[in-house]
């Protein structure tokens, strides 16, 4: 990742919401709008956290504009918006500068930080899309994860489909990456064998952290803390 992107979308993304952001109107501009109705067939929701957000988006890296009512429909990758005085039409962003969003998660207000990143950006396989910055409290990149829904067939697995016929369902896949000594983000499970070989220099003090903090590879706020840990040192 371009180290000019890594700090801008650092040093700004964190304070967005205290920031004075453009009002940006996509009406009938650089995005595609389109009304997005539910399937009635598929059990569940193509989005995650809640349906509509208080959020941000971030354009180029250096613009931001706040918005009242941002999902995140993680099935097919996309950012939609719709404003206040006119809840019915839904709009897809798809201007390429869109570079990321934020998101306010429900009452709690819990932040959720979004990059865009290509497939160059990942050793292996990787898509082209938008990534989660596993807990940005300390407003690095280190660890990611990628949120995706895929749809489940109950019935494939049930005999004849005539017989059991059950209603198609959402369900959540989560692939997590951390960035290795070559700035490429490399995927891993929730699990110390997969960290600790990319988390290869300065053993004896990860270890003493990993100690001192009850540190538990099976939990993304441990790993995101050993993890920033790791890259202060």
């Amino acid at each position: 990742m371009k180290s000019i992107f890594s700090m801008v979308f650092v040093l700004f993304f964190s304070n967005v919401f205290s920031q004075t952001a453009q009002n940006l109107d996509y009406r009938g501009k650089i995005v595609s709008e389109l009304i997005i109705r539910r399937s009635s067939e598929i059990k569940g929701n193509d989005y995650i956290y809640n349906e509509w957000n208080l959020g941000m988006l971030v354009l180029n890296d250096s613009i931001f504009s706040k918005q009242e009512h941002l999902k995140y429909d993680v099935y097919n990758d996309r950012v939609c918006i719709k404003y206040s005085d006119n809840l019915d039409e839904i709009i897809e962003i798809t201007d390429r500068s869109l570079t990321g969003f934020s998101i306010l998660e429900g009452d709690s207000r819990l932040k959720h930080d979004f990059v865009k990143l290509n497939s160059s950006n990942f050793t292996g396989e990787a898509n082209t899309g938008f990534y989660e910055i596993v807990f940005n409290i300390q407003n690095t990149n280190y660890f990611i994860k990628k949120n995706a829904k895929i749809v489940f067939d109950p019935n494939r697995s049930k005999g004849s489909q005539t017989e059991n016929n059950f209603p198609l369902e959402y369900q959540d896949k989560t692939t997590y990456y951390l960035k290795n000594d070559k700035g490429l983000y490399k995927e891993v499970r929730l699990k110390e064998k997969d960290i600790m070989p990319i988390l290869k220099h300065n053993t004896k003090a990860l270890s003493s952290y990993i100690e001192a903090y009850d540190i538990r590879f099976n939990k993304e706020e441990d790993v995101m803390k050993l993890v920033n840990y790791y890259y202060s040192l």
